[in-house]
C-alpha cells in the first residue's frame, strides 16, 4: 500500500486537516492509501519510508522522496491540485 506522509511544524489542527483532506480525496478518487501526520521536527524518513512527503511550512529537507508543497491546507487554495499533486507521485 502507498504512504503519504504529511509532516508540519504547525499546529496539530492545520496536520490533521491535511491528513483527512488526503484521505478523503484519495478516498473519492478509489486510491487505497495510508495517509500519516507527524511533526517535522521529530520524524525520521527512514522509518516512515513514505511514497510521497507533504510538507507544511518551512523545511530543509534533503531526500530522493518526491516532497509536495503543502501550504494549500494552510489558505485552502488550490487544495484539490496539490492533491492531484500528490497523486500523481502514487
Amino acid at each position: 500500500m502507498k504512504k503519504i506522509l504529511v509532516a508540519t511544524g504547525t499546529s496539530q489542527n492545520k496536520m490533521k486537516f491535511a491528513v483527512e483532506t488526503i484521505k478523503n480525496y484519495c478516498a473519492n478518487k478509489n486510491v487505497e492509501c495510508e495517509v500519516k501526520g507527524v511533526n517535522i521536527y521529530e520524524m525520521k524518513l527512514e522509518d516512515e519510508n513514505p511514497d510521497v512527503l507533504v510538507v507544511i511550512g518551512p523545511s530543509d529537507i534533503k531526500t530522493d522522496i518526491p516532497i509536495i508543497m503543502g501550504t494549500a491546507f494552510i489558505t485552502k487554495m488550490g487544495m484539490d491540485k496539490t492533491c492531484d499533486e500528490i497523486l500523481s507521485h502514487l
